[in-house]
């Protein structure tokens, strides 16, 4: 009976400390979860369309032409630069809105749209703002 208790004894105290064990690992060096946000690319990429559709008048000269085409080429700039400041804000994966199939609420996944939106208001820098 003696050698019986023994062996309990020892797989308890064995367990006991692979728990323990387990824990401060887990403690020391906790799991890495993900970290996702969602941007609405879409609808920020129709807002500067019809922003440069409103500055399209008949008959433009070919100079504002150019100026309207440059316009298009640096947002795209400043978009790539926006997206990059929010998930170094964040310190977060950016998914866009569209990809997103099914989320358990609109909490799982917070949305950045309005903040990417309010770094590309802001003037670039060593541009002087307009």
């Amino acid at each position: 009976m003696s050698s019986l208790k023994s062996q309990i004894l020892t797989v308890v105290v064995t367990l006991m400390l692979g728990a323990g064990i387990a824990a401060s690992w887990l403690h020391l060096h906790p799991l890495e979860i993900p970290r996702f946000a969602r941007v609405d690319i879409g609808a920020i990429v129709f807002q500067q369309q019809q922003s440069l559709a409103q500055r399209v008048k008949p008959g433009m000269d070919a100079a504002a032409q150019g100026k309207l085409f440059e316009d298009a080429k640096a947002f795209g700039v400043r978009l790539d630069a926006a997206l990059d400041q929010a998930e170094k804000e964040c310190q977060c994966a950016l998914i866009n809105t569209a990809a997103l199939l099914k989320a358990a609420s609109a909490k799982a996944i917070p949305d950045m749209s309005a903040r990417v939106a309010e770094i590309l208001k802001q003037p670039a820098a060593g541009t002087p703002a307009q």
